[in-house]
């Protein structure tokens, strides 16, 4: 008994750390060109400063206001098939060539798009 409730114990353990650290599904891009989507609200200073700071280095964001919910629903789905919670989560939710992070910083962004 003690062994079988051990083994469902470490299987779930596993599953678990399968969702947090194994592949992630990939996204499909949102255009056919590299881009930076920048989701966000216009009330928010993280996201002004991001759009404002890209625009500096020569970037052109594509800007995505989330408190229009179609926006929202989009992002959510894009969010949940990368497992990146949609309940909470803090702006702006940036979208480099169908890669999410959370509130990244200018560099990261950069660094990210260079890369790919």
């Amino acid at each position: 008994m003690k062994q079988g409730l051990l083994l469902v114990l470490l299987a779930f353990c596993l599953y678990k750390a399968w969702q947090d650290f194994g592949p992630k599904p990939t996204l499909p891009p949102l255009y056919n060109e590299p881009y930076v989507a920048v989701y966000g609200r216009d009330s928010c200073g993280h996201t002004q400063r991001l759009l404002q700071g890209l625009r500096q280095q020569g970037m052109e964001p594509h800007y995505l206001n989330v408190d229009d919910m179609n926006i929202a629903n989009s992002l959510h789905a894009r969010m949940e098939l990368q497992n990146i919670p949609s309940q909470r989560y803090d702006l702006p939710v940036v979208d480099v060539n169908a890669s999410l992070t959370i509130r990244p910083t200018l560099a990261s962004v950069q660094e990210t798009f260079s890369k790919q």
